[in-house]
């Protein structure tokens, strides 16, 4: 007969039954799943190629000295609208002073930056400016007449605060007819014709300022940006 042993044998403590190796693990029970939210998660905005240039363009207006846009200006008419044309867009998104307005501006009251008052005053704006202020030699026309007076006018650190500072002058109470009715309109042309008689004393401004524009397709260049 065989042997049965009455009891099972002793176990020696820590060591398991060889059989207890192949016996399945105990599964630890599955967490509940994680709710996945349907609502989609907004994606931040890319910064565009163009906005990018632009931002490079005003800084470069920044650092660029009154001899470079002078030269600008004596050789390449199209490439000085374009250096001061970023931030004539700054000045219409910020102030609402068309652009094109803003450039043609530049280039009478400056004589295409020959003689910027200050070295920065490229639009002839009297008074005080960041950088103080100087006294210049111009001439005004009273009756239809050319005086020529002495006076103080604005001195800025680079041409971008200029140009900024040249928009803001568009809200000093005098020109409130023009911004209005160009933020209705979007007509450069009725704009000019509203501060005729007011922005300068020269009876044949608004009609010099339209021929700039024209001639140089400031329009067109201004349309082309599609960032105002």
């Amino acid at each position: 007969d065989q042997f049965k042993p009455s009891a099972p044998p002793p176990t020696t403590s820590g060591l398991q039954s060889p059989l207890a190796l192949f016996a399945k693990r105990p599964t630890a029970p599955t967490p509940p799943a994680t709710p996945v939210s349907t609502t989609p998660t907004p994606a931040k905005p890319a910064v565009g190629i163009a906005d990018m240039r632009h931002q490079m363009a005003i800084n470069r207006l920044k650092t660029m000295t009154p001899q470079e846009l002078k030269q600008l200006g004596e050789n390449d008419k199209k490439a000085f609208f374009e250096a001061l044309l970023p931030a004539a867009i700054e000045s219409e998104k910020t102030f609402g002073v068309p652009a094109e307005v803003t450039l043609a501006q530049a280039a009478l009251e400056s004589g295409w930056a020959e003689s910027p008052i200050g070295g920065y005053n490229i639009f002839g704006i009297k008074g005080s400016g960041p950088a103080g202020t100087v006294s210049v030699r111009t001439h005004e026309f009273y009756n239809g007449k050319r005086v020529n007076i002495s006076d103080n006018f604005a001195k800025y650190n680079n041409f971008y605060e200029a140009t900024q500072r040249h928009g803001k002058l568009f809200h000093n109470g005098y020109y409130d007819k023009a911004v209005t009715q160009y933020a209705k309109d979007r007509n450069a042309t009725r704009f000019i014709d509203n501060i005729h008689g007011i922005y300068a004393t020269d009876p044949k401004y608004s009609q010099k300022i339209k021929a700039i524009i024209n001639d140089f397709g400031l329009d067109d260049m201004v349309n082309r940006t599609a960032m105002v």
